[in-house]
């Protein structure tokens, strides 16, 4: 059984920060971008068939305009397959180079 258990789990490294946006936390990050005022939403779409209710949502992921965000985001969408690994590595030689 637990080898089953084994087999069925991914190791962080698998992860990348492509999957932050996949899954079933989806949701969750929605709700909680539109909580917070982060998210603008224009229009709702809500379609209802047995047994799925399917909702969309047009609208835009708002920034602050902040200089160092778009550039983190810049280079996130250059580096999108990055590895958890490798994102701390580059923080432990950052931390590394202060000193």
């Amino acid at each position: 059984m637990q080898r089953n258990k084994e087999k069925n789990c991914r190791k962080i490294t698998d992860y990348s920060t492509n999957d932050l946006f996949l899954g079933k936390n989806l949701d969750i990050v929605t709700a909680a971008l539109l909580l917070t005022g982060k998210l603008k939403v224009d229009s709702v779409k809500l379609y209802r068939g047995s047994p799925v209710v399917s909702v969309e949502l047009l609208g835009k992921y708002l920034n602050n305009n902040n200089e160092k965000s778009n550039k983190l985001a810049e280079f996130l969408k250059k580096n999108g397959d990055m590895t958890i690994d490798e994102v701390f590595e580059a923080f432990q030689k950052r931390m590394e180079k202060d000193d």
